[in-house]
């Protein structure tokens, strides 16, 4: 089943742009999907429950992974195939943890 927020009494919905709820009966996933597109160029990451410890965790690494790809893709506009292989690849996070430390 697939569902645009969790639908928790007395949790407010969580619903974000890019964000979509996946939730499964037939198998044990459960989690968020990630999905932008641009330029005929699509980035996919699904955020499992399990894996975070939470719904509102992997909700919440969902969101700020797309905040960061937006941020990227705003800087390199042209190259939005270079910017997902990266997030895709890992490098953004290495690129992000070397520009800490350098500072340091």
């Amino acid at each position: 089943m697939v569902t645009s927020g969790a639908q928790k009494p007395g949790i407010k919905p969580m619903t974000q742009r890019n964000i979509t709820r996946y939730t499964y009966e037939t198998t044990s996933f459960q989690g968020w999907r990630l999905s932008i597109c641009r330029k005929w160029n699509q980035f996919t990451k699904y955020f499992s429950d399990r894996q975070y410890g939470s719904e509102e965790a992997a909700f919440q690494a969902a969101v700020e992974m797309r905040d960061r790809i937006f941020d990227a893709l705003k800087r390199t506009p042209d190259d939005p195939r270079g910017v997902f292989e990266r997030f895709k690849n890992g490098q953004e996070e290495e690129a992000v943890l070397q520009a800490a430390t350098a500072g340091k």
